[in-house]
């Protein structure tokens, strides 16, 4: 392909984007803020600019940006178009102002309540791509946009699945395309990416917004994506000891090395965090708040001070007292709560041992639907990971009960409202369409898509087919066959004679077919009737009396009327005195007529 150096800025971009300002330039591609002349706002173009793409492939390219041109979602920078400027592939994207993760990471270090809020937006993202099948592979700081101002939708990723178009399935090469400190080891391995993929480096992001560091670096990117193979994560609070502890646990789950123990997609990882405590602990070892010094000597009025006996016993026992208070308070406010454990990993088979041997007691509620966390595995908990529940108290769980399926009913033969009803069960989004059928009454259903016993979700769309009753018949030409003829060409047919008129024409002999209705090649159902317009020969014309005229005229005025006029003169008056038919008399039009003049 060819390949560009230098700053594009100034280039016009498919006549329409105007490359304003280059905002960064990195080894694969280089992004512009540009303006659109056309719609008359800004965006950002990103140029693919790397020599030596090796199989690169433009269609991939394009149907990638096509697809992530469909995600719509507050956090993902949205695509608005794609194409090649002198042989560079670019995208055109929404424009963000403000700054990278990056560059916020670089200036301080994150509040535990703000990483948590920051990662939750990413998996929001990133749970809207992998809903559409797409996975990012490269989740990192320098991906995550950061507008400025606003917190709901302050979050947006960018680049979903770049490096995969830019250089092909077959060219990648394992985890050379994504960033060694956040690969995870199954691409590192060879295997193939998946939402499992950016769960995991989604982990190791959140580790870093914890803790300022990531778990795995060093200055060889090989070395480093070998330890994400080799290596456990290790928990967050060995770096950030406040941490909350649910919270770290949630980091390790999710930056596990095997894909199928971690959650299985960003939305499942979101739910988690979401229902962990995010409030930091205290650190054994630091300062504690100023106290005020408490006198305990007391002073003999009159005397030198010194130490009593009597003031000593009263001392202990008030000390004796307030110790029991307070730590009496502190056991009913404090001391038999814990942080409830996770037990998201559990199924139905083993949660009640996993929460007896962590010294709790486990209730059933009712199980949900769910499409990413498998059947009888715990989908939710109460009180949620990291929260404050009582030693040895219970903890309140729902079992998955999988992803959401009906079957298709078998509903071929049945009338249409009724298989409307059946479908409506599961809210089936319907599309009825009719055909003939010559096996299925009107109104009967011939056959379903999908199929009856197919397992379908909630809504999905189904087609019904509909009979219209027996297919029609094709009306056979009739036009010039006698009556006879015509009703045992439409009995051949499947058809039957209706209604006979008759019509006079001059070019159809008497006794033949005029037209018909339906009419020639027209579709007809096995019971229409075919009805026939029958010839009656010429229109009779009244003969008129040409007695006395001169010839000339005699011979014009029969002519007109449509007659065919013979003449015989005898002498040469011109004056006819006689015609062969009678005055009144009514004749077919076209007959033959003489007239004799003298």
């Amino acid at each position: 392909m060819t390949t560009t150096t230098g700053d594009l800025t100034g280039a016009l971009v498919d006549g329409r984007y105007r490359l304003q300002r280059l905002i960064a330039n990195g080894g694969m591609a280089s992004v512009y803020e540009a303006h659109d002349e056309r719609l008359d706002r800004t965006v950002a173009v990103k140029m693919i600019t790397a020599s030596d793409l090796a199989g690169f492939d433009l269609a991939a390219f394009t149907h990638e940006a096509r697809t992530i041109a469909r995600l719509s979602h507050p956090n993902v920078v949205a695509v608005f178009d794609q194409g090649a400027h002198d042989g560079l592939p670019y995208i055109v994207m929404e424009y963000v102002p403000g700054s990278t993760l990056r560059d916020l990471l670089n200036r301080r270090r994150l509040r535990i309540e703000e990483a948590a809020e920051l990662c939750g937006q990413i998996l929001d993202g990133l749970q809207a791509a992998h809903d559409a099948g797409l996975v990012h592979r490269d989740i990192k700081p320098e991906n995550i946009l950061l507008k400025n101002g606003g917190r709901g939708d302050r979050v947006k990723v960018v680049d979903f699945g770049l490096a995969e178009a830019v250089h092909g399935e077959a060219e990648r090469g394992g985890p050379l395309l994504a960033t060694a400190a956040y690969v995870a080891p199954e691409l590192v391995g060879g295997g193939p990416a998946s939402p499992a993929s950016d769960v995991y480096s989604t982990g190791i992001l959140l580790y870093e917004l914890l803790t300022g560091e990531v778990p795995f670096d060093g200055p060889d990117p090989a070395k480093v994506a070998q330890r994400h193979l080799a290596e456990d994560v290790p928990s967050p609070r060995r770096a950030a000891p406040d941490v909350p502890e649910g919270l770290a646990q949630l980091v390790t789950l999710a930056a596990g090395r095997d894909p199928a123990t971690r959650p299985v997609d960003a939305g499942a990882f979101a739910r988690r965090l979401s229902a962990v405590d995010t409030r930091p602990v205290a650190v054994a070892g630091q300062l504690p708040r100023p106290t005020r010094a408490v006198e305990t000597t007391m002073v003999v009025p009159g005397s030198r001070p010194r130490r009593s006996w009597k003031a000593l016993v009263t001392l202990i026992a008030i000390v004796a007292t307030l110790t029991a208070v307070a730590f009496a308070g502190w056991w009913v406010g404090v001391g038999r709560y814990t942080a409830a454990p996770s037990l998201l990993d559990q199924d139905a088979s083993t949660v009640d041992a996993y929460a007896e041997d962590l010294g709790f007691e486990v209730e059933f509620t009712e199980g949900r639907y769910s499409e990413s966390v498998p059947k009888d595995q715990v989908l939710t908990q109460e009180p949620g990971v990291g929260e404050r529940v009582r030693s040895g108290g219970v903890i309140t769980v729902a079992l998955s009960l999988g992803p959401e399926r009906y079957s298709v009913p078998d509903l071929v033969g049945t009338d249409e409202d009724e298989a409307l009803d059946r479908l409506e069960a599961f809210g089936a989004d319907v599309t009825v369409e009719h055909e003939y059928s010559a096996e299925h009454d009107k109104g009967k259903v011939i056959t379903t898509t999908p199929g009856p016993d197919t397992e379908v979700k909630a809504g999905a769309a189904v087609t019904l087919v509909v009979s219209e009753g027996m297919p029609p018949l094709s009306v056979p030409d009739l036009v010039g066959m006698d009556e006879g003829r015509a009703e045992e060409a439409l009995d051949a047919e499947g058809l039957d004679v209706g209604e006979v008129t008759e019509r006079y024409s001059d070019t159809i002999a008497e006794g033949s077919v005029i037209e018909h209705t339906p009419g020639s090649g027209e579709r007809a159902a096995p019971d229409q009737k075919v009805d026939l317009v029958v010839s009656a020969g010429p229109e009779p014309i009244e003969v008129p009396d040409v007695i006395g005229m001169n010839v000339d005229e005699a011979k014009k005025k029969l002519e007109d009327l449509g007659f065919k006029v013979k003449t015989g003169q005898i002498w040469f008056t011109g004056t006819v005195f006689d015609q062969s038919k009678d005055p009144g008399e009514e004749i077919p039009k076209g007959s033959e007529i003489w007239i004799w003049a003298r």
